[in-house]
């Protein structure tokens, strides 16, 4: 009984965690198809991001207020300013803007790749992590993985500022990752910083929307499309999915949790059959088992069954 009972509390972190960040991949999913859908229905890349924001905000500013506006509900100002920032409007734009210079493939895999890598690499240094060969060898399946789903895409691109793109894509996946290392270097309550992190990041943005956006794309879109998109991305991604994903970087860490954001181009490229009508390539399903293949390496569960296989051999 103490065996067993001793055994309980190492694995659930390591579930709860897990749960948290496929909550949060999930999210994304959904949310990277929907954005895809209100794109092509003539919403602009402003008004995308200004869906994330604003429900959320009008949700979680009462809860900010009522923790104490003073010390920003007890993470600080330049903390929570910072890491507003980094989850917020610097993602969001540089991701969005990427689009307008490099094809879709090249955002469906560099993005993740530098969220993973960067995650990994930013815990290491600032959050002290450690980098084990189970991480190194999950990371090298989940690069061929996002290589195998970007595929042509990434090899055949035309345009002379492709470059730039590219360089956006890789800049907002690093954004999320240094967002995840400081959260967990600085041991940021996931709650409250979900609240301070919408808040101020729909405080950063309006100005912003208000100086280059243009509501008329808002105004003729059907009212119940307007609703699903912004219970999509401002209660889903931009409050529901920054909660989840803060609560898997406090259990499992900043490195391990970055590996969560990979699982988005193919789920998605899954999810945009029946959404979309659009049928994924034999590359794009390739690359998904390699990324789910990934994710078993990086947390332990090919050990494990290693492990139990040799027990089960030795009996």
């Amino acid at each position: 009984m103490s065996k067993h009972g001793a055994a309980t509390p190492a694995r659930s972190p390591l579930a709860a965690g897990l749960a948290w960040g496929l909550l949060a991949a999930a999210i994304w999913t959904v949310y990277s198809v929907l954005a895809r859908l209100g794109i092509k229905s003539g919403l602009s890349p402003l008004d995308m991001t200004l869906l994330r924001f604003v429900p959320g905000a009008v949700l979680m500013l009462p809860v900010v207020l009522h923790w104490g506006w003073r010390d920003l509900a007890g993470i600080g100002w330049r903390r929570g300013l910072v890491l507003a920032a980094l989850s917020g409007p610097v993602f969001s734009l540089l991701f969005m803007t990427g689009f307008a210079h490099a094809p879709l493939a090249h955002g469906a895999v560099i993005a993740p790749a530098c969220q993973m890598l960067a995650g990994v690499g930013f815990s290491a240094w600032l959050a002290r992590q450690p980098v084990t060969r189970e991480t190194i060898g999950g990371g090298l399946f989940v690069l061929l993985g996002l290589g195998f789903m970007g595929g042509d895409g990434l090899l055949h691109a035309a345009g002379s500022t492709v470059w730039l793109g590219d360089l956006l894509f890789a800049a907002a996946g690093c954004s999320w990752g240094l967002f995840g290392a400081l959260s967990r270097r600085w041991h940021a309550d996931p709650l409250r910083l979900t609240g301070v992190a919408v808040v101020l990041a729909c405080a950063i943005y309006l100005p912003i929307y208000a100086a280059l956006g243009d509501t008329t794309a808002l105004r003729a879109a059907a009212p119940g499309f307007v609703v699903l998109q912004a219970v999509a991305h401002g209660i889903g991604a931009g409050l529901v999915a920054v909660l989840a994903y803060s609560r898997a970087v406090l259990l499992l860490g900043a490195g391990r949790a970055a590996f969560f954001g990979a699982m988005v181009p193919g789920a998605a490229a899954l999810l945009a059959i029946p959404v979309l009508g659009e049928v994924p390539t034999v590359l794009q399903i390739a690359g998904l088992l390699a990324v789910v293949a990934g994710l078993l390496v990086a947390f332990g569960a090919v050990r494990v069954l290693l492990e139990r296989a040799q027990r089960g051999a030795a009996a």
